[in-house]
């Protein structure tokens, strides 16, 4: 006998095919949402165990100062400065020998990132001969590819808290000895600002585990 219709099929039936439709759906959504928890987690631990103290920081060939937001008179927001403020510090402790800044570079003062890192570390005695300029870090990995063309070797990766693991991860990819120092808040940031890089961070890291796994964009 034929199974009875959608229409002539009694409440219970139609209760029935209610809720396997709706564990199918759940199933659907879940999966991609369990796998990209674990793409995410993977690359939060992996980068995450690399980061150390500044006073446990070993010596390095480099420190790593990726850019960030700048204001248009060319000086740095605030995420920048904790970045810098740190890198400073741990050049001054005698960590690396050399600073790595990088960003976008050139179109303007008040859009060239490694320009305004440039001068917020020369206004603080840094000497230009212990800078590097790559302006053509535009993203976290473009930025550890590019150190490792310029032929370091093992770095400090100076960065603010929820971006620091998700760097350290793909530099170590990237075939670099990479540790990760934070950047110390300077400032109080507001709850939207925390929660905002946070989030976006997420979706950072699913696409970061993606690029090193998948696409061996790292290589």
């Amino acid at each position: 006998m034929n199974s009875p219709s959608a229409a002539s099929a009694s409440p219970e039936v139609r209760a029935i095919r209610r809720g396997r439709r709706w564990r199918r759906c759940c199933l659907v959504l879940l999966v991609p949402l369990v796998l990209a928890a674990a793409m995410h987690w993977h690359v939060v631990l992996s980068g995450g165990g690399w980061i150390v103290s500044a006073a446990a920081a070993p010596r390095v060939d480099a420190i790593v100062v990726p850019g960030a937001r700048i204001h248009p008179d060319g000086t740095p927001y605030h995420l920048l400065g904790d970045r810098l403020q740190a890198a400073l510090e741990l050049w001054r402790g005698g960590a690396a020998p050399q600073i790595v800044l990088s960003g976008l570079g050139g179109g303007g003062v008040e859009v060239d990132e490694v320009l305004a890192m440039r001068r917020w570390l020369a206004a603080r005695g840094v000497p230009a001969a212990a800078m590097r300029d790559d302006g053509e870090g535009l993203r976290t990995l473009d930025t550890m590819r590019r150190c490792r063309a310029l032929g370091f070797r093992s770095l400090l990766v100076v960065s603010n808290d929820f971006h620091l693991p998700r760097a350290v991860f793909l530099a170590r990819h990237c075939g670099l000895d990479a540790h990760g120092v934070v950047a110390a808040a300077q400032v109080d940031y507001s709850l939207g600002t925390r929660v905002k890089n946070r989030g976006r961070e997420v979706l950072a890291r699913v696409w970061a585990w993606f690029e090193v796994f998948v696409l061996d964009a790292a290589d």
